[in-house]
Parts: C-alpha cells; structure tokens; sequence
C-alpha cells in the first residue's frame, strides 16, 4: 500500500513526521516537498528523500491514499483531485471556513466509495475519550488561554478556537437546540471568544482567551454521577460523591499519542486498508465548522 504525502511544513514536520515513521511498515509513505529546508530536515532525521514534484507524479506512482498539509485553499484542491482520482484523503486539520467546499468533498467521496477525513487530534485523545463516556452531561466547559498570543481574529477563530468548539460539539450527546456567542478584539487581533451551546439538558462554554496570564487547557464537566475535569489533555479527575479517580497518561506513551495525533493518523490507515470510515470519529465536523464560520460572520457583521 502507497500513502502520498504533500503540502508538508514545520508544524507538519513536527506533529506528523513521527507518526509516518513509526508507520512505515503500514507501506511506502511517498513525499512531496517543495521547501529546500524541509526537505533538508527530512534526509538528516529520517533519511527521506522527496524526488517527487507533484501531486500528479505521486498518482502515477500507484499511491492509495494521500495525507494532506499546508494552507486550507490548497488542500481542498488537492483533496478533490484526489477524490475524483479515486484515492482516500486525509487533511490534518479543519479548513476554516471552507464549509460548502467541505460538503462537497464529502459528497464527492461518497458517490466515489473513498474516505475523507478532517484530522481534529482531541477526538482521539485517550482522556477525552473517558470524558465522553460519561453520560447525562450536564455543564460542559472547554476552555484554552495563551500568553499574549498575537493573531488576526478570522484566523484564531477558523484556526484555533474550532479545535475547542468541535471538542464540545464531540462531547455533546444531543442535538444542539441554540447557539450564542461573543468576539472581542483589540485592534484586529483577537482577545477573548465565548461561545455557549445549548441542548434540552446540557449547557456548553466554549471559551479562548488569547492574551491571559498563565498558559494552559481545561475541560470541565458535571452530570448526574459526579464531576471531571481534564487538564491540559492529560490529567484527568473523576469525582463521585466523596470518591476521587485521577488518570494520567501511561508511563511508555508519547506526547502525540496524548493528544490523539497518532490514533487518529493510526484510525486512518486502519481505515484505508478495510476501507471502512466508521471508526473515523468524522460526526458533525460540519456542525463544528458551520458554528464557527456563523461566529466570526457575525463578528463581521457587528
């Protein structure tokens, strides 16, 4: 089995070169690189070399599937093209505002029997999987602060605060009945962004402060059997009544497998070679981005 990759860069290198490593007796994993200094890091950490120009060189190298990077305009071309080669498709992040274009490929790669997937990394988190499990939600909060962190509003909203939306929006159990949010800005660069979420029995925060005294990540939640909050993706406390569980990552596993980057890069191979996407955790990605292109209109809108 092939898997393309393409459209990699510094983040890229460095949450998903690891995973195509270890994965590498899964099948040739070939790449295109068009950054002489990319290309550099991978001949001197992983001894790669990229003799590929392009998309259509690696198709007419037989590949199966293609795992895409880069900015959100060109992977949705890519990914269609892709699509209407016949070859699976995985982008390693949400896509802004690309709504229309994102159903679209999704439609594309059901009337084509191939899988599409967006990569949001929390749904495969190991604690936040046991945050899921636990049911009658109540009170849900998500909430992440910087430290004077300096990003136009448009991008921390379709870059960042979706990745805190779609993970409230994974842990919600019932449909979502309304929605209300706020943006503050200081001089185009975003401050703080709320969002609250409700359904007939759970109410949701989603919140991102970008220029906060302390860096850190939350998820807090209540429900008829106790309370649990998560820090960071990697503690976790369970409590009910006057008993208290504490969960921590084991001692053999790595950052990436923490944050969920690679079980959902595993979740994706595994799903190319059954050709099943029913592990995929790929349930109302739309509502996710749908929400946050509604906020930042909005916003634009004010």
């Amino acid at each position: 089995m092939k898997f393309g990759v393409i459209g990699v860069e510094e983040q890229a290198l460095k949450l998903f070169l690891p995973l195509y490593f270890e994965n590498r007796n899964q099948g040739e994993f070939l790449f295109v690189v068009n950054k002489p200094e990319i290309k550099e890091k991978l001949m001197q950490q992983y001894q790669i070399s990229c003799p590929y120009q392009s998309l259509d060189q690696l198709i007419a190298n037989g590949i199966d599937a293609c795992f895409i990077h880069g900015s959100s305009a060109e992977q949705l071309k890519l990914a269609e093209h892709c699509l209407q080669k016949g070859i699976h498709v995985f982008i390693d992040r949400p896509v802004g505002e690309s709504l229309t274009e994102i159903k679209n490929l999704q439609k594309l790669a059901l009337d084509n029997r191939r899988i599409f997937m967006l990569g949001f990394n929390r749904r495969f988190a190991p604690m936040v999987d046991r945050l899921k499990e636990v049911p009658n939600k109540r009170l849900l909060n998500v909430q992440k602060n910087l430290m004077n962190f300096k990003r136009p509003v448009g991008d921390m909203i379709n870059e960042m605060f979706i990745h805190l939306l779609d993970t409230a929006v994974y842990l919600i159990d019932e449909p979502i009945q309304n929605v209300t949010s706020q943006i503050k800005a200081n001089e185009g660069y975003l401050t703080t962004a709320v969002m609250q979420l409700e359904t007939e029995h759970t109410t949701a925060w989603i919140a991102l402060d970008a220029q906060a005294g302390a860096e850190n990540e939350q998820i807090q939640l209540t429900s008829g059997s106790g309370y649990g909050n998560l820090k960071n993706l990697q503690q976790l406390e369970l409590e009910t009544g006057t008993t208290k569980r504490i969960w921590t990552p084991e001692k053999w596993a790595t950052p990436l497998a923490v944050y969920g980057f690679s079980q959902m890069v595993t979740a994706f191979i595994q799903a190319v070679r059954s050709q099943t996407s029913t592990k995929l955790k790929q349930k109302n990605i739309c509502l996710s981005h749908r929400l946050c292109t509604e906020m930042w209109q909005k916003y634009q809108q004010r």
